[in-house]
């Protein structure tokens, strides 16, 4: 492809979400790349690239020098397929330069989606039918209806918030927020007075006291980023404090929960089932000897993919092609930037 632009790489995963609109993408010449940090530099340092299109694997050292060699002075770019950035380095990229970017578009309404299927799969117990029924058995478990629960949102966002008013509009749900956020802060960002937010997102209360609200739930669901704050939130002494036989998801990030806490958690009985998109270490690995979820059969586990629908991948990709250009371009006030912190 002509264009006065070098190379766009795409990590390869990512590309194959949207082929599409990589492809004809505003004159930019998209190529699929390895999402390996040592192949993805190599391809970087081959084709004169100085932006890259990355999902989720962690990027250390090899990938940031590469890319500050090839800038040559006219800078080099980071685009985060999605909106979590705690895979880059910051420190490092600072140091070397680097400009990050996210793509901050509508990813609520699948990663909402997400978190009610995941909901539900764990209160009607959907794997273990599912495993019954394809070992030859037809003995049905029980589950519980999910009309008249109290859910209990762990990050008052976009998707917070969104999860909320499916809940509660869909299936009747009373539903509280936590936030770390005052009230007022919180009211403000979200655009919205108290009132609204109880008649169209159903939130009855909102406190930043998480330890308070844990108690009255039956069911949790975790929509946070990973920050030092939020590292380790729900460990041993939170699960201890959710009511017994109350419900866990997290579609947040790895990190926040405690997995070997969860896994006590479950195998005691003390919570009837839990739920992740998201884990400590991806792809999975148990966070202690004789501690895997995937043997529990009231966990059920999914790769880290709320974002991944055809809908919300196109829009992500089009953030992503259009930052770039708008890079190349010096249009630098159309970036949806991400601080760098040393």
């Amino acid at each position: 492809m002509n264009t006065p632009f070098p190379p766009l790489l795409v990590t390869q995963a990512e590309f194959d979400k949207a082929a599409s609109v990589f492809t004809s993408a505003y004159g930019l010449d998209c190529r699929p790349a390895p999402a390996d940090e040592s192949a993805l530099a190599a391809r970087v340092r081959e084709t004169g690239c100085r932006a890259v299109v990355l999902g989720v694997t962690p990027y250390r050292r090899e990938l940031y020098d590469a890319l500050a060699d090839q800038a040559n002075g006219q800078g080099a770019l980071l685009v985060r397929f999605g909106f979590g950035t705690d895979s880059i380095d910051k420190g490092y990229a600072v140091a070397k330069g680097l400009t990050l970017v996210n793509t901050p578009v509508d990813i609520q309404t699948s990663v909402a989606e997400l978190t009610l299927f995941l909901v539900g799969a764990v209160m009607r117990r959907i794997a273990r039918l599912d495993a019954t029924i394809r070992g030859g058995g037809f003995t049905a478990v029980g589950g519980r209806e999910l009309c008249g629960q109290t859910a209990l949102i762990i990050g008052g966002g976009k998707i917070g918030l969104k999860v909320s008013r499916m809940l509660h509009l869909g299936f009747g749900v009373r539903t509280l927020i936590c936030d770390s956020a005052p009230e007022s802060d919180w009211l403000a960002r979200a655009g919205q007075t108290r009132d609204a937010l109880r008649e169209v997102f159903g939130v009855e209360t909102y406190a930043q006291d998480l330890d308070a609200l844990l108690p009255a739930a039956d069911l949790v669901t975790i929509h946070l980023p990973l920050t030092p704050e939020t590292h380790g939130l729900i460990g041993s002494e939170r699960l201890a404090l959710m009511k017994r036989g109350s419900v866990l998801v997290n579609a947040g990030r790895g990190g926040i929960v405690d997995e070997a806490a969860l896994y006590d958690a479950l195998s005691s009985g003390h919570l009837d089932g839990a739920a992740s998109d998201v884990f400590v270490t991806e792809p999975y690995v148990p966070a202690a000897p004789g501690k895997d979820l995937r043997l529990l059969p009231n966990m059920v586990l999914t790769p880290h993919c709320g974002s991944n629908t055809a809908e919300a991948n196109a829009r992500m990709a089009a953030s992503a092609v259009q930052q770039a250009a708008a890079f190349f371009a010096g249009d630098g006030h159309l970036l949806h930037r991400v601080p760098l912190t040393s």
